[in-house]
């Protein structure tokens, strides 16, 4: 009896769920959001040395090492660059093949494909990291004719109906479009992901003025519901800034991101893990200390980031000793 009861509750808790969100999808991506992340990415640069010109073995082993060392380390998501310079690293109708990670030509296998089970095999979340207009160094790459919002939607389903990715994830390059074009843009991608009941995030820079310079409106997205399930911004930076090693730079960014989030949009930490040892007159805190990191990830949670994603996968997979220690100290 006792047991029957048991799961009379626990249908009982279902329907709620399913009845005050409307959505079985949607709770799952809200939690999902919510959870605690700890990811990495996987930039087109880092992507180069395993694609281009290999074979679908080679690559699969390669990036099947990623996910093994990811995983050991107590990661729980890979950020994976598939579109970087308006082409992509998967068979697309919209888009050409990638010029930086593939010479532009048809690698003969599909590599999103055997990410996204290799991620999964590895118990690791996979997220398709795009720069929808393909703007680096103040172009945009390859066909400017192809940096739209109507693609950049298209592109989106294109791999939301044909990828079992956990999420959308876009980096910090805008092109001087206007804040209301982008706006547009990233609300019409929320409720692509929203429909298929995946993620949707950015990753900013950490410079909330420089942001809003760029025309990527960060005041809205997180004081008004529908353009991200979470935020990333790029805090990286130590607590002992300046030439005289004594500005908090990293407490005060992440203090003034908090700040601006007054919807609760669910929030990460980017962590610069490939700066840590690395000698900087500008940031000596990176070679002063070697748990700056795990210290910028403890205070973060405290007031109320739930996670974290490092860049980048070479600091992971060849760390340093100052990157050996931060890795071993975060949580």
């Amino acid at each position: 009896m006792k047991k029957v009861m048991k799961k009379l509750v626990a249908l009982a808790l279902v329907a709620v769920l399913l009845v005050t969100t409307g959505n079985f999808g949607a709770t799952r991506k809200e939690a999902q959001a919510a959870n605690n992340m700890r990811g990495v990415w996987l930039s087109f640069i880092d992507q180069q040395q395993f694609l281009r010109g290999k074979g679908q073995a080679d690559y699969d082993a390669a990036f099947r090492s990623i996910c093994q060392t990811a995983a050991s380390r107590g990661l729980n998501a890979i950020f994976v660059h598939v579109r970087s310079h308006n082409d992509a690293i998967y068979p697309s109708k919209i888009y050409p093949w990638s010029s930086q990670m593939l010479y532009g030509v048809d690698p003969g296998f599909d590599p999103l494909a055997d990410m996204v089970k290799i991620a999964h095999e590895n118990g690791l979340q996979i997220h398709a990291w795009i720069n929808p207009y393909g703007y680096r160094n103040k172009m945009i790459c390859g066909d400017p004719s192809l940096a739209t919002n109507d693609n950049i939607v298209a592109g989106v389903n294109e791999i939301l109906n044909n990828y079992a990715v956990d999420g959308i994830h876009f980096d910090d390059y805008f092109p001087p479009i206007g804040s209301a074009n982008i706006n547009s843009m990233v609300s019409r991608v929320h409720q692509a992901c929203a429909a298929k009941g995946k993620v949707f995030g950015i990753a900013p820079q950490g410079n909330i003025q420089n942001c809003l310079a760029a025309g990527a409106d960060v005041r809205t997205w997180l004081s008004t519901p529908g353009y991200v399930d979470y935020i990333a911004p790029q805090i990286y930076w130590t607590d002992n800034y300046g030439g005289a090693g004594t500005n908090p730079m990293s407490t005060t960014r992440l203090n003034a991101w908090k700040a601006l989030n007054t919807a609760g949009i669910p929030m990460y930490v980017g962590m610069a893990l490939y700066r840590s040892g690395s000698p900087s007159t500008a940031d000596p805190g990176w070679t002063l200390n070697n748990n700056n990191l795990a210290k910028q990830s403890s205070y973060a949670q405290s007031i109320g980031y739930t996670g974290y994603i490092l860049y980048n996968t070479a600091s992971i997979m060849a760390p340093n000793a100052f990157q050996q220690q931060e890795l071993a100290q975060l949580k």
